[in-house]
């Protein structure tokens, strides 16, 4: 017997008579001796594990998949793994690969569903989690998980259905309790929400990301009741715990966004006005589309609003928060050696970015857009109108504004899928010199690019909705077309942004002058908004 042979049958002699430190400190030797059979990697990834070596023991499960493709304890392994160290992505396609070995493995599918979620796919994470519950039907934290789903979702018929046959289960699941609390708001029963919320706040079990969810509910609760104070230090306590929660991965960057947008805004200002000359015509756009149209300003300014009225028209499209510019200008966008290589960007490397951002396009949308207008809808695209700039000097803009004060407090008050650019969200004072620092960027890139820019005001369009858009239309080549008014229809089930809800329930100005009922909680920020607000032409009290 070889020594691998030997090394391989102490350690799987172990594992049956069930002594797991025994086969973890057999395996690991193993390991050191150069072993590589699969068990013995399973077995010392487990160890390196429990030690807190995480790359190490990904490693190791790695080489036992290279050696078994078919191990399904390893995969499942690496790809609980990689959820912990937030590699969603690839701890997707880990879970994926367990379910094409075993397609009803219950815990494969309820990992799946988590990663399709955190990744904001919720169609694929509804099948995962509907599929774990047909599988164990006596299971209740797929149903649990579905009924938030479907609260967040705002069908409180389902998620009140889903959560009771949770909780008939077993009773008390936190996810179920949310679901029923969210249900409570949508149904005009706030103080319904806040009572159940501030009894779940007690219990013992509830982690940082549940806390979070809770305060986030209750804090729209108490809002509703007209208790903005305690609404307010529920919104603080909320972001307080992702503040915590996302520092490691936001807070220590170096290059925060707000410092970008503010050296961005120096070099465009330093810059000659000839670096801004594009370097040819975008024939590549011309035969994609029949216009092209960037939609922008800041998070919580109006433009879902316009995107899906505007998505109404039979001769637009729009292409909703998929950033195939950042991926076309990768190597333009964030340094100053980067700037510089923009201002003198060639018409040869020009069209290579204008073409890897077409084929992104239509890898999203299809390629039949040719008697079509693209609206391309990012409210941070403001922070590339010098790309823009250079790449597509044919497109049109459409700028939007909304009170710089109701933008910073809904931006502070509403929970968003975290990145870069909303960690700066999770501090009101963060929020607020973000917003400034992204407005000074773009009134000076209006003034200086040569861009055809037309402003859109979110509280005009709500009070003039068809004059305002019929404007847009012209603007950008189209008839009126009544199926603009029906956006509310467009918005569906699934919650790409905070302004979802708020659209569902068609225009309104309910959150129009918000800011004032939170006014002494602002107090510290409206020194650096109040000139946005005179700028833009709003009421200063």
């Amino acid at each position: 017997m070889t020594v691998v042979d030997t090394d391989y049958a102490a350690v799987a002699d172990a594992v049956r008579r069930l002594n797991r430190p025994l086969a973890i400190q057999l395996a690991t030797q193993a390991v050191g001796r150069g072993s590589g059979h699969p068990l013995v990697l399973v077995v010392a990834a487990e160890g390196m594990e429990a030690a807190g070596r995480i790359p190490k023991a990904i490693e190791l499960l790695n080489k036992a998949i290279k050696t078994a493709p078919q191990h399904k304890v390893a995969r499942m392994r690496l790809a609980t793994l990689l959820a912990r160290r937030q590699h969603y992505a690839d701890a997707a396609v880990a879970f994926d690969e367990v379910l094409k070995l075993d397609p009803d493995s219950f815990p494969a599918l309820m990992g799946a569903g988590e990663m399709r979620l955190l990744l904001r796919d919720t169609p694929t994470a509804e099948r995962h989690y509907r599929r774990a519950s047909e599988i164990d039907p006596g299971a209740a934290e797929p149903l649990a998980i579905l009924a938030l789903m479907a609260a967040q979702a705002r069908d409180s018929k389902t998620a009140r259905d889903l959560a009771a046959r949770s909780q008939a289960l077993k009773p008390g699941l936190l996810g179920a309790e949310m679901a029923e609390a969210r249900a409570d708001l949508m149904e005009g029963a706030p103080e319904l929400s806040e009572a159940r919320l501030t009894r779940l706040m007690t219990r013992a079990d509830l982690d940082d990301e549940h806390r979070a969810g809770a305060l986030d509910v209750r804090a729209d609760a108490l809002d509703r009741l007209d208790r903005p104070a305690e609404a307010f230090a529920d919104y603080e306590a909320r972001n307080a715990i992702l503040l915590k929660l996302n520092a490691p991965s936001f807070g220590a960057a170096v290059d925060r966004p707000i410092s970008l947008a503010r050296g961005l805004r120096d070099f465009i200002r330093a810059a000659p006005p000839d670096a801004w000359a594009a370097p040819g015509r975008d024939t590549r756009g011309a035969r994609a589309v029949r216009g092209h149209v960037f939609l922008m300003g800041f998070p919580r300014s109006g433009t879902t609003l316009l995107e899906k009225a505007l998505a109404g028209h039979p001769d637009i499209v729009t292409l909703e928060e998929v950033n195939h510019l950042a991926s076309a200008a990768r190597e333009l966008r964030a340094t100053p050696d980067a700037w510089e290589r923009l201002a003198k960007l060639g018409a040869g490397a020009a069209e290579i970015c204008r073409q890897v951002y077409w084929d992104g396009v239509e890898s999203t949308l299809g390629s039949g857009l040719a008697d079509k207008i693209l609206i391309d809808k990012l409210p941070l695209h403001t922070v590339a109108l010098p790309i823009i700039a250079k790449l597509f000097p044919d497109a049109k803009i459409l700028f939007a504004v909304r009170d710089p004060r109701d933008v910073v407090l809904s931006c502070y008050r509403r929970r968003f899928h975290l990145n870069a650019a909303m960690f700066e969200f999770l501090n009101l004072k963060g929020a607020a010199d973000y917003y400034d620092a992204v407005m000074a960027l773009g009134m000076d890139a209006r003034e200086i690019l040569p861009l055809d820019l037309r402003e859109v005001k979110h509280e005009t369009l709500v009070a003039d909705f068809d004059g305002e858009v019929g404007d847009i239309l012209a603007f950008i080549g189209a008839d009126w077309n009544p199926e603009v008014r029906n956006f509310a229809g467009r918005v569906g089930g699934q919650i790409r942004t905070p302004s979802y809800s708020q659209l569902a329930k068609g225009l309104n100005t309910d959150g129009i002058g918000q800011w004032r009922r939170y006014r002494a909680q602002m107090d510290g920020v409206l020194g650096t908004l109040e000139p946005w607000a005179e700028r833009f032409g709003y009421h200063i009290l």
